[in-house]
């Protein structure tokens, strides 16, 4: 138990597991697409050649996300995602040494064992473990480092590459993941709270109010996993996961986009920090409005706002520079949407009894479609030379992942949660 007015250990958890996205996301998946280009021009190779490493790293994580759970509960936590830092840390810094392309898909296969539980397998169900009131809103904050990671690393990223060049940007990356993972998954993090012999932050408050939202009321109801494998609800979920996941990785392309239209790299690098600092604002914003307002209410904020986004993107190069910052941000709070929503639908649909299997589960199409959108769009862009089919699809994708996660709610009343 905590004396009145210390500041409860659950916000220590939310400032450790924001130091983590800002690390595994902010650096390691966010800053990516800046140095594809670098490579790619030095070894004369397509993008698309340097981009397969990430398509391989979210394959590993789909490989490897049902099996989390299991790991999660037979080790201490603490050791998994301290195991888990230093292999990306080495991972990514060691890209700057390889003189070839593939290396660079060992690294991706190492970083997809590592980010399993650095992004996916871990923060959401540490977070629901400590947090019994304002879920949302503090999942929101720590996913907000996702996207103030990559603003501020963005800029890093764009001036080492100029300075010091893209093999020491790296190595320098790598050793500050290290840095922003390992003090807190070593000295801080923590499962649950009975391993301090402490209560959730809000748990006596949760029990006496009526407000709340769905994603805090239903820990000891809803269904099986196997119940939720039988209704067309659980493949509703899973098929707006994965396109939602597909559509995000336009996020990797915003810095090619922008020069593949006439801008120089520095207003890429500015289109990179207007994408993150929609995510950022888009994880607090959606993580608000999931709370105040419903599911729902975030869900056509966030696609809503992914959609026009893109669109924005799509006439930039009629319409000048402006419009496509106000894009890359309006996509940036879409893209906030791809890690924060699925949990909380997944949650609002099937309850909280077997929610951390079942979130696993889904959140591997998740990954499997960043897989693919990431390769995917690079060919079509290498095919092409212009993003413009790319953004066409992501356009039909987001129509029709709103579609498939509305139907999933409303399947929700015959599975009595």
């Amino acid at each position: 138990m905590n004396k009145k007015g210390k500041l409860h250990y659950a916000w220590w958890i939310m400032i450790a597991s924001s130091a983590i996205y800002a690390a595994s996301v902010g650096i390691i998946v966010s800053c990516a697409g800046l140095l594809y280009r670098a490579v790619a021009e030095d070894f004369e190779v397509g993008v698309s050649e340097i981009s397969l490493y990430t398509s391989l790293m979210y394959l590993t994580i789909t490989v490897l996300l049902p099996f989390a759970g299991k790991i999660l509960n037979k080790f201490d936590i603490r050791y998994v995602l301290t195991l888990a830092g230093l292999v990306n840390a080495v991972a990514f810094g060691l890209m700057g040494t390889y003189n070839s392309v593939f290396p660079f898909y060992f690294s991706g296969i190492a970083l997809g064992i590592g980010s399993t539980f650095l992004i996916y397998g871990s923060i959401p169900l540490i977070m629901n473990n400590w947090f019994k009131a304002k879920v949302g809103t503090t999942l929101g904050i720590a996913m907000a480092f996702m996207g103030i990671g990559g603003a501020v690393f963005a800029q890093i990223t764009a001036l080492f590459i100029e300075s010091i060049g893209w093999r020491m940007t790296y190595v320098v990356l790598g050793m500050i993941v290290a840095i922003l993972i390992l003090p807190f998954s070593i000295f801080v993090i923590r499962s649950k709270p009975e391993e301090l012999n402490m209560r959730p932050y809000g748990a006596d408050e949760a029990k006496n109010t009526d407000h709340e939202p769905a994603v805090q009321k239903t820990s000891a109801t809803g269904v099986t996993k196997s119940a939720a494998m039988r209704s067309p609800a659980f493949y509703l979920v899973m098929l707006f996961t994965g396109l939602f996941g597909l559509a995000s990785t336009v996020s990797f392309h915003v810095p090619n986009f922008v020069q593949s239209v006439g801008f120089t790299a520095a207003m890429a690098a500015v289109g990179v920090t207007c994408v993150t600092i929609g995510q950022t604002g888009g994880k607090f914003l959606l993580g608000a409005i999931n709370d105040r307002f419903g599911v729902k209410a975030a869900l056509f904020v966030g696609i809503g706002s992914g959609m026009i986004g893109v669109i924005a993107l799509l006439i930039s190069d009629s319409f000048g520079i402006g419009i496509l910052y106000a894009g890359a941000l309006l996509f940036g709070v879409g893209f906030s949407g791809s890690t924060l929503l699925p949990p909380v639908v997944i949650r609002e649909v099937f309850g909280g009894r077997d929610y951390a299997s079942i979130y696993t589960t889904i959140m591997s199409a998740s990954t499997l479609g960043v897989a693919f959108g990431t390769t995917l769009f690079s060919y079509l862009y290498d095919i092409t030379s212009s993003y413009y089919i790319v953004f066409i699809i992501v356009i039909a994708i987001f129509i029709v992942s709103i579609s498939s996660s509305l139907f999933s709610l409303a399947w929700k009343k015959r599975l009595n949660v």
